[in-house]
Order: C-alpha cells, then structure tokens, then sequence
C-alpha cells in the first residue's frame, strides 16, 4: 500500500475530565461518504461519533481511502500506543461502508491484541526504508492490560482527563508506519510505482548480437549495462545510457537514459529522460521520457509523452498520451488525445476525443466528437452529441444532450438539457431540472418554483396555475390562463368584443396572444407585471394585414379562500397598416379606404377588473 508517512504530536493534558464523556472523533478522507461512516461506527462501537475537519481531537480515529482502494485507518486513543490497519476494499463501492466499519471497530477496540497474546513469539521482518528521514522517535508507553474486547471501544475513548490537546487530522498510515514527535518535518509521498533500486551492474562501450547466446555479452545476457548495443533480432540487456537498436526487439532489464528503438517490441524496466520507440509496442514500468509505438505504448507510469497509432496506456499521466484509437489511464490525466475514445479511471486535466472522452472520477477538460462523460465533478465539457457528468457540472455544452446528476452552472444543448440543480444557466430546446436557483431558457421549461423558466411552455411542479376573467374600460373581455413559478410565469389569452351593427358586415373583434412577467406575493395579495402581445383579428377570417396590440399590463389579486378580485391598469400599443381600424374597434365604413398602407401606431391607458380562481 502506497501511504504517506504520517507526522503527528501526541500530547496528554493533566486537568480533570468530566464523567461519563464517551466521544470519538473522526476525521475522513477520500473517495467515501464520512456523515454515514461516522454513524455506522457509532453503532458498532455503542459511543458517540464526532466527525471533524481539519483539526481531530483525541481520542481521534483517522480513516482515509487512497486512489487504489486502500483503506487505512489509525487510532490516537487519549493514552497508550497508536494502533493501525490497512484493508483492500476492492471494486464494489456499496461494501466499502461495512468493511471500514469492521475494521475501525476491531482497531479502537484493539482486538488483535489478544489473538496475537496467544501466539508464540517470531521473528520480525525488518521495517521498510523511511521514504524521508524522521525525527528522533519517543518510546511508546508500555501497553495497559488487555480488557474485554466489548468495552475497550469505551476505555480508550474515556481513558485519559478531559481537554486533551487537539491534533491536526492524520493522513492516510501504513502498517508498520510509526508515530513521529515531530510534526515540522515534510511529508514525502512515495512514487505511484514502486520502482526498486537497480542493482550495480557492469558498464560497457558497445555490444553486438543476434540473438540472446549469440552476442558480445556471452554468458552475461541480461546483466550488463551498454552505451551502444545493437542486434540483428533479439537484444537482452541490463539497461542502456546510449542507444539501444535490435530487427525484432530489445528488452532492458535495467533502465534505460537514452534510445530504445525495436522493429516490433521495446520493453525496459523504466524509462528516464530518453526515448523507446517500437513498430507494434513499447513497454516500461515507468516512464519520464517518452514511448512512441505504432499499435500500442504502456507505462505503469508516466510523466512525459505516449504516442501510439492504437492504444496508449498507463496508470498516471502529468503529459500527454495519444493514440489513433484509444488512450486509458488508470489514474490521473493531465493530457490525453484520442482519434476515438480517451478514459480516465480517476482526475482527467485534459482530454480530447474524436468520438468519446471518459473519466472515471473528476474532469477539469472534456473535449469529444461525440460524447464526453465524467463520474464524478466535470469542470468543463463539451461534446458535439452528449455531455454527461455523475457530479456537478461546471460548464456542458453539447449538440444535442448535456446531463449532469449533480449541480449544473452552466448547460448548453442543441435539444435537451437535464440536471438535478441549476445554479446557473441551461439554455436549450427543452431544460429539465429538479431544482433551479438560475435561469432557464428554451421552448419547453421543466423546473421548480424558485427559478426563472423563459420559454414558451413552462412546466413547474408545486408552482402556480390560475385563471382570470376580465373586462376593461374598452369593452374588451379577455380569458388569460397563467402558469409558472412564483417569481415569474406564463401567460396565454384569448378575447375580444363585438361592434355597432349599425357598422354594417360581422367584424367583431376576436384576439389571441402570450406574455409572461414577474410576480410579487404579500400574504394574500399577488402582484402581476406583464408583457402581453396580442393578434387582433375582425370579423370570421383571421387578419393578413398588421393588426397587433401590445399591452404592459400591472395587476393587483386580493385572495378569499379559492377566489381573488382583480384590479389594475394597462397601457396599449396598437400597430395596424389597416387605417379603418385604429383602435382595434370597429372598422369604418364610410367613404373610400385610405390609400396609405402604412403601418400606424396608436396608444391609450385603460383600466380593467376580473375574478381570478
């Protein structure tokens, strides 16, 4: 398991503490739900669980899952030894919660202690090499008789005075990691690939061959290290600092700090400042350099470039991988460009795709042809189908779909936008959130009643929905159906009213239109403010000429029980090219029809009152 050293000062108070104190604090980190944590090992210990950030009181349980599924868990009881554990969780997340319970449980209440009691005495193997020097390491406290194993959860969390010092919350410990009294001194992380020292090895000039036997190492394949070594078919060395060339391959069982370049296949242990170029594949277990294949390149890990005409892959990348087909790391990606697919299990910096871009965990860029899809956060995506995203969403833009199962900021879609939250914008042909705390905009709104939905037909679950009947000082009733949230909403109407019938023919007036507006609500009183454009139309045919009437309308609706009276005022704009109709009452008939078909405006104030229900 590859664990930071832990630094930590364990200090004991001398003040009295209070009876009956039974509070274990938690400190969590990584890929895991800490508040459900938290509860579950209250239940399995019987004790009340304080979960905290940053800094951990003692008695303190540090539980912290790293990027390879490895839980490690400490315990810093309020006194005696530190106690540790480490477990692989494996791939199935919904089982992860239930062994790190197990495991904290048996480590508060130090189980193995008794088991190990039994056992007869063995040799131990000797500890790894500190990956950094540590301070001088104070002698653990003798270890207090074993209790039962059901009330040492208790004893170790209410064993020492009360107001013992707080400690910064621990990283992630190793078996066999021991406490250091000295928390000024640096965490060094070990590497993401274990690479063991290479051995010392011969150095020679040059080496020529043919095969493994058939060369100037004779006996020695394998073992010596060259500057130079070229054969015709197979090469095997112990590494290269020059250039490395073989027909079919070259294998480097040492490192190789210069050229590597095979017909078919280049395999070195790492690769560190050079080069490995093969026909078909390229294989190190590190590499700092760059692998170039023309089928596939793969490094466990890799800080420099891959490029490869199929598949690149490695465990981590802080460069660049390409591949004409697909690009796969396992873990972090800064760069990688894909002609069909690139896939992240983890963080994605960057990736590029002709077809699909994936990461299994965080995406700060996603660019794909096709679709692009992050499990977890997405800072920004775009994609010329679909963008999808199992977190948050910063920004999603996409030609046809943007889904985020989190918080969107912003979601742009050439048909349809989904999220659980908008905070922000979505914009498209059809928006659909759970929650909205921004704005949408596009024909068809599905959201909540706290946001603003601008679009044609605004679906709001829990929002408003009334109809109004009115008549106004022209003689113009109207039926308006409203619908939206309760700060803005929809409205649809139709009206009309009829003429003289001395004005000779059947023009009465019939109009239809929509608007929408804000809305302010006091108690039982609500607010309306709206823009309304209407189609006015006389008689049975409906109008060919200009005939539009806008209207900025404020209305006031006092509610009792299911019913509102309306009062309010409007102010009308009539546009028409038709110049017997100037007010949108009756047409005149009498004498010749101007012959200016030039489009007119005419404005009044008027007044209205209605039921609302």
């Amino acid at each position: 398991m590859r664990l930071a050293p832990l630094l930590i000062a364990l200090v004991l108070a001398t003040t009295a503490r209070a009876d009956g104190e039974r509070t274990l604090h938690l400190a969590v980190h990584g890929s895991i739900d800490g508040a459900a944590l938290g509860a579950a090992i209250a239940k399995e210990l019987g004790v009340e669980v304080e979960l905290v950030d940053g800094t951990c009181a003692l008695p303190c349980l540090d539980i912290a899952i790293d990027g390879t599924a490895v839980a490690a868990i400490l315990f810093a009881p309020r006194s005696g030894a530190l106690r540790q554990r480490s477990v692989k969780l494996g791939n199935d997340t919904g089982q992860w919660k239930l062994v790190v319970t197990l495991l904290a449980g048996n480590v508060v209440r130090d189980e193995a202690r008794d088991v190990l009691a039994g056992l007869p005495p063995a040799p131990l193997p000797d500890p790894p090499a500190p990956v950094a020097a540590p301070a001088e390491v104070p002698p653990a406290p003798p270890a207090r008789d074993a209790a039962p194993a059901s009330d040492q959860a208790a004893e170790d969390v209410a064993a020492a005075p009360d107001g013992a010092p707080a400690v910064d919350a621990p990283a992630a410990v190793a078996p066999g990691d021991a406490p250091i009294a000295a928390p000024e001194v640096p965490t060094v992380a070990p590497p993401a690939v274990a690479i063991e020292p290479e051995p010392a090895r011969e150095h020679r000039l040059l080496a020529l061959g043919l095969v493994p036997g058939l060369s100037t190492d004779f006996t020695h394949v394998g073992s010596v290290r060259h500057y130079l070594s070229v054969d015709l078919l197979v090469g095997v060395s112990g590494g290269s600092s020059g250039l490395s060339i073989s027909g079919i391959a070259d294998i480097e069982r040492g490192d190789v700090a210069g050229f590597q370049i095979a017909g078919v296949a280049a395999l070195a242990r790492s690769v560190a400042g050079g080069f490995q170029i093969a026909g078909v594949t390229t294989v190190a277990r590190r590499v700092a350099g760059t692998q170039v294949a023309g089928v596939a390149a793969v490094a466990g890990e890799l800080d420099g470039v891959q490029i490869a005409g199929t598949a690149a892959v490695a465990d981590r990348i802080d460069g660049f991988q390409a591949a004409g087909v697909a690009a796969v790391s396992r873990s972090s990606a800064d760069t990688q460009v894909a002609g069909v697919a690139t896939v992240a299990r983890r963080g994605a910096g960057t990736q590029v795709a002709g077809v699909a871009a994936a990461a299994g965990g965080d995406a700060g860029v996603q660019i794909a042809g096709v679709a692009s899809a992050a499990k977890g956060k997405a800072g920004v995506q775009l994609s010329g189908v679909a963008s999808a995203a199992g977190g948050d969403a910063g920004f999603q833009a996409s030609g046809v779909t943007s889904v985020a199962h989190g918080t969107a900021n912003i979601q742009l879609a050439g048909v349809v936008n989904v999220a659980h939250r908008v905070r922000g914008l979505q914009l498209g042909t059809i928006n659909v959130a759970h929650e909205v705390d921004g704005v949408q905009i596009g024909v068809v709104n599905v959201g909540s009643a706290d946001g603003f939905s601008f679009g044609l037909i605004n679906i709001v679950p829990g929002g408003r929905y009334d109809l109004e009947t009115a008549i106004d000082s022209n003689k113009t009733g109207t039926l308006l159906f409203r619908h939206g949230g309760r700060r803005w909403h929809n409205v649809y109407g139709i009206g009309g009213h009829p003429t003289k019938e001395d004005a000779g023919g059947n023009d009465d007036v019939w109009m239809y239109g929509l608007g929408f507006g804000p809305s302010v609500s006091f108690d039982n009183t609500v607010v309306d403010l709206e823009a309304i454009g209407w189609q006015v139309n006389h008689g049975p045919r409906h109008e060919s000429d200009v005939s539009v009437l806008g209207q900025l309308r404020l209305s006031i609706a006092h509610h009792w029980g299911p019913f509102a009276i309306v009062v309010g005022g409007m102010l009308n704009a009539y546009f028409t090219n038709d110049q017997r109709s100037p007010l949108i009452l009756e047409r005149r008939t009498t004498g010749d029809a101007p012959m200016d078909k030039g489009v007119t405006v005419t404005t009044w104030p008027s007044a209205f009152v209605g039921v609302r229900i």
